[in-house]
């Protein structure tokens, strides 16, 4: 005999099933599940059995509940606010039940718990079933609000069919909450007792409050997104000018914007005004297009009632300013960037050039040291010799010194570029201020016409300043890529096109977004790196934030401190190495799989696909 419970949602309609079995023989048909798996296991639900299989395939322990801890939770957030009265009235309501009411947002992350009874309170922290903790399946297996989240469905888990037996002594009715306008799940409404409580009655009551939460962020929504929408017409109707409303759900930009700004410039301002958005006093910031324009907005936020409901920004081309510096306008070959940072570097750099001093270019690893000085020479000497050699790794430092030596003399006046002359050792060092000091002490036809020698930030050679430095009158650091992160927009469709197999090969506004707020540790080479792999696997059309690798997917709250920095770079590229399989990466860390996951939340890692 088989009962039924229909329970309605606003996006389906749900069939819940529950065998009249007993707990204990449900615990019986776990333990065999356990011990021998299964496809298919007679008297279990099916939402069960394939639940149980998943938490075989993370690994979760059937004994010992170990949820992901996050510290960094986000409690201001729509869901939160719109959730808070209706939670608050229903856990008045339930004063005299053993229920403990439980919001998590998308990712199965507890962000509230509600219950009057102590019993059941520490119960559910023996458990770590409370704020912070992750109860997705991947965290701790079979339960209401992960299954729930597995399936986009209300689910009722009961007793024995939680796959952790810690957790057989609750009975969890978990429903899934909708964005009421993007249609997006964004959280779980669970309701918790003890096991043996009419869990359709759980779920019924779990699925309306559900609805009651969509409907409060619905009206939250409309009356934020409808005060934006009226400052944006009035602010339309004012003036000609380029207009952008933003908040975290919409984006609205009039058609003087769309004629005005290519797709690189609108991404770019919106790239911008997201970083001000959120300030609850009018603004004015200057943004340096991809185009070259400088662009001026002015930030004036709007609210509705006391909330603030975003902002609208009035966009401006300001006049540059006259560049005495203006050689970084030379469109030097191979190399691209338009910051004011990247600039300077470039005519400090042909400064040297020019004036007939070899220079020293220093700088993190890739951050495009060499390909500057080669720049360079190509713009001041394009038919002339250019002579590069990587010193690193070079280990017969007589032969290298000789043919080095030979090469130079071999014909007219070459510039000549060696790459990580710090990583000589004493020998090498030796040798190669030999050389200099022959060059610059002979005659001109035997000496190059500029060198140039790239040292990293951190020298590792045996005191490569005390050898080298004497011979050089000029040192120019070369920034890294997130000290002039405005250079990306220009960047990637420069170093896309070198990999692309066609022309139509792009970048969204939203991925060319993303990839703006990444650190970059490795720098131009990074970067490079992944266009290269994004364009082998998708040889034309629009690539989005999910076809990025693992690496490219992170998102954080807060700065990182230096060792965090360091710590979320390992995880981040041990991840990409293996295809976003968090298990192996664990491994080559050396970490729990719990550490790696709780890592992986804290610093706002996006899985690889």
């Amino acid at each position: 005999m088989t009962a039924v419970t229909r329970h309605s949602t606003s996006k389906e309609t749900v069939v819940t099933r529950r065998e009249h079995l007993s707990d204990s023989q449900v615990g019986v048909l776990r333990e065999k599940f356990l011990s021998r798996p299964v496809p298919e296991l007679p008297g279990v639900r099916d939402i069960i059995s394939a639940s149980w299989r998943r938490a075989l395939e993370h690994r979760i322990d059937a004994d010992e509940p170990d949820p992901i801890f996050v510290a960094d939770r986000d409690e201001e957030c729509l869901l939160v606010r719109s959730a808070t009265p209706i939670l608050d009235n229903l856990c008045t309501e339930l004063v005299s039940h053993e229920v403990a009411i439980v919001l998590t947002d998308a990712d199965g992350l507890v962000v509230r718990r509600s219950s009057v009874d102590r019993a059941l309170d520490s119960g559910l922290d023996r458990i770590s079933l409370a704020p912070g903790y992750s109860y997705a399946e991947d965290s701790i297996g079979t339960n209401g609000i992960g299954t729930t989240l597995e399936c986009q469905k209300p689910v009722l888990v009961s007793g024995f069919e939680h796959f952790n037996s810690r957790l057989a002594d609750f009975e969890c009715a978990g429903a899934p909450i909708y964005h009421p306008v993007r249609g997006h799940l964004v959280g779980v409404l669970d309701l918790t007792s003890w096991a043996g409580t009419p869990g359709p009655l759980l779920l019924t009551l779990a699925g309306r409050t559900a609805r009651q939460i969509e409907e409060a962020m619905l009206a939250g929504v409309g009356a934020r997104e409808l005060a934006l929408f009226r400052e944006y017409l009035a602010s339309c109707q004012r003036g000609s000018g380029a207009i952008l409303a933003v908040n975290e759900d919409v984006v609205m930009v009039n058609n003087h914007a769309q004629e005005l700004y290519d797709v690189a410039d609108r991404a770019a301002l919106l790239t911008h005004s997201a970083d001000v958005a959120g300030a609850t006093k009018p603004v004015t910031v200057l943004a340096d297009l991809p185009s070259g324009v400088v662009a001026r907005l002015e930030y004036r936020p709007v609210y509705s009632g006391s909330v603030l409901a975003g902002g609208v920004f009035r966009v401006k081309n300001q006049a540059a300013a006259p560049r005495t510096a203006g050689r970084a306008d030379l469109h030097l070959p191979g190399v691209v960037g338009t910051s004011p940072a990247w600039r300077q570097t470039c005519g400090a750099a042909q400064a040297s050039f020019t004036g007939g001093s070899w220079l020293v270019l220093t700088g993190e690893r890739g951050s495009g040291k060499a390909a500057l000085a080669q720049a360079i020479a190509r713009h001041h000497a394009p038919s002339g010799r250019l002579i590069v050699q990587d010193c690193e790794g070079v280990d017969d430092y007589e032969s290298w010194a000789g043919a080095l030596a030979d090469e130079v003399a071999g014909g007219d006046a070459p510039v000549v570029v060696l790459r990580h002359a710090d990583t000589l050792g004493t020998e090498g060092m030796r040798r190669l201020t030999d050389l200099f000091t022959g060059w610059q002490g002979g005659a001109p036809g035997k000496a190059p016409a500029w060198v140039a020698v790239t040292f990293s930030e951190t020298s590792r050679g045996p005191d490569a300043a005390g050898w080298l430095m004497p011979f050089f009158a000029h040192t120019v650091e070369v920034p890294p890529l997130r000290h002039r992160i405005d250079d990306v927009r220009r960047l990637v469709p420069y170093l896309l096109a070198r990999h692309a197999k066609r022309p139509d090969l792009a970048l969204s506004d939203a991925c060319l977004r993303q990839l703006m707020r990444l650190p970059w540790t490795g720098n131009i080479r990074q970067l490079d790196r992944v266009l290269a792999e994004v364009s082998r696997q998708h040889r034309s059309g629009t690539i989005e934030v999910t076809d990025l690798p693992a690496e490219c997917r992170t998102v954080t709250r807060r700065r990182l401190t230096q060792l965090e920095s360091i710590e979320r770079d390992a995880i981040v590229r041990s991840l990409a190495a293996h295809y976003g399989n968090k298990e192996r990466a664990a491994a080559e860390l050396g970490m729990s799989r719990a550490t790696i996951y709780r890592k992986i939340r804290a610093f706002g890692i996006m899985p690889g696909r």
